[in-house]
C-alpha cells in the first residue's frame, strides 16, 4: 500500500505527531492481542486523517516506538479523533499511557440515528457501499512482521472512517439530536475507563456455578485460582488452558484419583496440567463448602419501579415518534434507572426533580429544560 506510512521509530512518529497536530480531524482504531495473551497489549495503532483536502494514513507499530509521542496529540486538546465503538480503543490507549480526549464515536451516532446493526462493517456498506474484509478479524496483532494482507487489512479499519463520519454527521444534524449524540460520545468515553462492575469472584462467574453443589463450589473455585495462574505463567488467555464448561464438570464429579481424573479430562489439551488439577481438586475438597451466592434482596417497592420504568418506557417512546427519532435519543438506556430513582424521591420527598436530574449522569441540561415537566408529570408528588 504506497499510501501508507508505516511508522517504526520515534522520529518518524514524532513527525507524524506534528501533521497530525494541524489535522481537521483523526479516524483512531487499535489492535490488541487479547485472544492470545493473557493481559491485552496495545499491538498496533492505525491513523487516517485529513488537512484540507490532503489525506494520509498510517500505521503505528507499538512495539518499536514510544506511543506516548502522541499524548498531546489524541488528548482532549487535540484535533477531534474519530473511532468506531471507542470504549476499547480509549483501554488499550490509557494502558499505554495515552488519555484520549475529544472524540466523536461513530457506534454512537448510528445507535441514535436507529440503526440496529452498528458494526463498522454494516455501517461502512450501508453507507459508502464498500465491503470490509473480516478475514483477519481474529488474528495475533503481536505477530510480526506485518505483511501487505495485514496492512491492507489494518488501513481499512480507518481509511474510511471520516466520510463515514460526514455522513452519519450531516443525518444527526437533519434530525437535530448534534447535543444528544456528542454528549452520549462523552458519556461513553468517561465510563470506558472505570473499573469492570462485576467484582464477583472468578469462579461464581462462570454459568451454572450457582447450581452446583457447596462441596462443588469450593472445588470450583480452586480449579479457577490454578487456571489464573496456569495462565499468566504461559501468557495466554484462561480459556486457552481450559474452558469454563470442563472445569464445571470436574467440579461436580470431584474425581478422586488420577484414573478418574484423566477419564473426566478426556482428550482436552488440559489434561497436559494434570497435576495442577490434582492439587486443586484436593485443596478444593478439604476447604469448608462454599454455600450459594444470595441474591440481594428486592426492594420493597419492586412493583412501584417496575411500573414507573413502565410508564417512562412509553412517554419516552411517545415523545421520540414525536421527534421522529430513536428512544434513545430522549432518554439513553442507562439513564433509566437513575431517572426513574430521581422520579420516585420527587414523588415521596418532593425533592426538587431539576437538581437530581442534574446529577443522572449522560442525561444532560438540555434534557432536564426540555423533558422537565413531561417528566414531573409522570408522577404525584407528596411532600
Amino acid at each position: 500500500m504506497s499510501d501508507v506510512r508505516i511508522v517504526t521509530t520515534d522520529a518518524a512518529l514524532e513527525a507524524l505527531a506534528r501533521e497530525l497536530e494541524h489535522a481537521d480531524a483523526i479516524a483512531l482504531d487499535v489492535e490488541a492481542d487479547g485472544l492470545f495473551a493473557y493481559r491485552a497489549k496495545l499491538c498496533v495503532m492505525q491513523v487516517a486523517w485529513r488537512n484540507g483536502e490532503s489525506p494520509g494514513l498510517a500505521i503505528i507499530d507499538p512495539f518499536l516506538v514510544h506511543v506516548e509521542l502522541l499524548r498531546a496529540t489524541l488528548s482532549a486538546d487535540g484535533p477531534v479523533k474519530v473511532l468506531h465503538d471507542l470504549t476499547f480503543d480509549a483501554r488499550m490507549l490509557s494502558e499505554a499511557g495515552i488519555a484520549l480526549g475529544h472524540v466523536r464515536d461513530t457506534s454512537v451516532a448510528a445507535r441514535f440515528l436507529g440503526e440496529q446493526a452498528t458494526g463498522l462493517a454494516r455501517m461502512v456498506e450501508s453507507r459508502l457501499g464498500v465491503t470490509l474484509s473480516k478475514d483477519l478479524q481474529d488474528h495475533n496483532w503481536s505477530k510480526r512482521p506485518l505483511g501487505p494482507r495485514e496492512v491492507e487489512y489494518l488501513s481499512a479499519d480507518v481509511r474510511h472512517l471520516l466520510a463515514l463520519d460526514d455522513i452519519l454527521a450531516r443525518e444527526v444534524a437533519a434530525r437535530e439530536i448534534e447535543a444528544e449524540v456528542a454528549l452520549e460520545c462523552a458519556y461513553k468515553l468517561g465510563t470506558a475507563l472505570r473499573p469492570p462492575k462485576d467484582d464477583r469472584p472468578l469462579h461464581t462467574r462462570i454459568k451454572g456455578a450457582a447450581d452446583i453443589d457447596p462441596v462443588a463450589r469450593a472445588v470450583l473455585r480452586r480449579l479457577v485460582e490454578a487456571r489464573e495462574r496456569l495462565a499468566e505463567t504461559e501468557d495466554v488467555p484462561p480459556f486457552r488452558i481450559v474452558r469454563n464448561e470442563l472445569l464445571l464438570e470436574l467440579a461436580r464429579r470431584k474425581p478422586k484419583n488420577e484414573p478418574d481424573l484423566r477419564r473426566a479430562l478426556g482428550r482436552d489439551r488440559a489434561v497436559r496440567h494434570l497435576e495442577a488439577w490434582q492439587n486443586a481438586l484436593a485443596l478444593g475438597l478439604a476447604d469448608e463448602p462454599e454455600p450459594k451466592p444470595r441474591m440481594p434482596a428486592p426492594p420493597p417497592d419492586l412493583a412501584e419501579r417496575r411500573a414507573l420504568d413502565r410508564t417512562l418506557s412509553t412517554w419516552r417512546r411517545e415523545r421520540a415518534e414525536e421527534r421522529g427519532v430513536d428512544p434513545q435519543v430522549i432518554v439513553p438506556g442507562h439513564c433509566t434507572e437513575p431517572v426513574v430513582e430521581a422520579l420516585l424521591e420527587h414523588a415521596r420527598a418532593g425533592t426538587e426533580l431539576n437538581r437530581m436530574l442534574l446529577q443522572v449522569e449522560g442525561f444532560g441540561a438540555f434534557r432536564v429544560e426540555r423533558y422537565l415537566e413531561g417528566l414531573r408529570a409522570l408522577v404525584t408528588t407528596t411532600g
